[in-house]
């Protein structure tokens, strides 16, 4: 029995077999012949244990990772049909050699589209939606072996009910996705106080396409990054510094830990080389920022946009003032609404908060410490970050709760797809 781990180690697990499928009918034999829960597993970027099995079988879509460009529908949209194995990264690159593109990104694309889709991962921008909200039709395999292909208008409640999926009623294997044209972006970064981003939050998050900030903990800054479309010549990106930033404000943490004026002082000393940034590059390339260094964990939670500054001013004193060893920055983005019944945005404009601490440091108590305000204003965790709550929670916050839990239901009767922490998470 073999052991496998999340990217950040905070999830463990040993899989009876680790299955390698590279076609559906070998994803079939692989569903109904396993002896124990059966998950599939992508990048293994969830924070969450989502994808981790003990004692059943783990699979891996290492077939699944073509990416074809369709015809251009009657409106002139554009659409391509992708693998659910293929990673972000690797799919990014064929899309714009093909004259396509994602209409938004997030900041990491090591991720599988399957679990991008699955967990709603997403970028940033009050006018674009988390990946699954590009989706136009949904190719997976059920509980019970068969193959099904589900259409955004034709078979529109059950699309709504596994668009995103969490890996659950059935293992994607395609996805045809609405695209757009190839683009550039300008994308700047500068500081600028913590207070008066929050006091005019609204207009400064909708300024440019895209924007987001982290704030530096300690610091009194947040460092927001801009993107806007462009059509100016490509400009140079700077060298990468980020991982060289966050081992000074290691650095700082440690040494300053018991005196917050000293702190700040500091962390203004190591962020005087990393705030400005200025660069021109396509949309592939501007997107991704390299996170190969200090592994974290992290928890991100989904709130009604105008609950977003007071929310975030909470976190930020309770972390400050009891969780000084933390060091790494707090993220804000913005995320449109969608009308996918498991979707964290599902029905609303959502601003989310996400929380990270350097991997192998406890993070139960400050996950606690954090919910408790996030909860106040009915936020919903990312289904691939850490968080606590269960079925009975998460009924409260999904108006469509019941009708996709029982889809789900409907597509693995013999609940194939569940260990004992998505029976929990699922109420079933």
């Amino acid at each position: 029995m073999q052991q496998w781990s999340n990217w950040s180690g905070s999830a463990v697990a040993r899989p009876a077999r680790v299955c390698e499928v590279a076609d559906e009918a070998a994803l079939c034999t692989a569903i109904t012949g396993s002896e124990g829960p059966v998950r599939p597993v992508g990048s293994g970027h969830s924070f969450s244990p989502i994808a981790a099995v003990d004692g059943g079988t783990l699979l891996r879509l290492s077939g699944f990772d073509g990416v074809e460009a369709l015809p251009e529908a009657e409106d002139g949209s554009k659409r391509a049909r992708i693998g659910a194995g293929i990673t972000l990264g690797a799919l990014t690159g064929q899309l714009n050699a093909m004259g396509h593109a994602l209409a938004n990104m997030g900041d990491i694309d090591d991720q599988t589209v399957g679990g991008a889709l699955g967990t709603a991962t997403h970028g940033t921008g009050a006018g674009f939606g988390c990946y699954p909200s590009m989706l136009e039709e949904l190719t997976f395999v059920d509980g019970t072996g068969a193959r099904r292909v589900i259409h955004r208008e034709r078979d529109a409640d059950l699309f709504k009910a596994m668009a995103v999926g969490i890996g659950t009623g059935g293992v994607v294997t395609e996805a045809v996705i609405r695209t757009v044209a190839p683009y550039r972006l300008e994308r700047s970064r500068y500081a600028l106080p913590i207070e008066e981003m929050l006091s005019d939050f609204g207009p400064r998050m909708q300024a440019a396409r895209n924007v987001e900030f982290y704030y530096i903990t300690g610091s009194r800054q947040a460092l927001v990054m801009e993107s806007r479309a462009t059509e100016d010549p490509l400009l140079a990106r700077p060298p990468d510094k980020d991982q060289e930033g966050l081992r000074q404000l290691r650095l700082a943490a440690r040494l300053t830990r018991a005196a917050p004026g000293l702190r700040r002082f500091a962390l203004g000393l190591a962020l005087k080389g990393h705030v400005k940034e200025h660069f021109i590059e396509d949309w592939h390339r501007a997107f991704p920022t390299d996170r190969d260094g200090i592994r974290f964990n992290e928890s991100e939670y989904h709130l009604p946009a105008e609950a977003g500054p007071e929310a975030l001013r909470r976190v930020i004193e309770v972390v400050e003032r009891d969780f000084r060893d933390v060091y790494f920055p707090m993220e804000v983005r913005t995320v449109a609404a969608d009308d996918l019944w498991l979707s964290p945005f599902y029905k609303r404009l959502s601003v989310s908060i996400a929380v990270h601490h350097e991997a192998g440091k406890p993070f139960e108590a400050l996950l606690a410490a954090i919910e408790t305000i996030f909860a106040e204003y009915d936020g919903r965790p990312h289904w691939g970050k850490m968080h606590s709550l269960k079925a009975e929670d998460l009924r409260r916050l999904y108006p469509m709760w019941d009708a996709a839990i029982e889809a789900r239901r409907a597509l693995d009767p013999e609940g194939r797809f569940l260990t004992p922490y998505m029976r929990e998470l699922l109420g079933q």
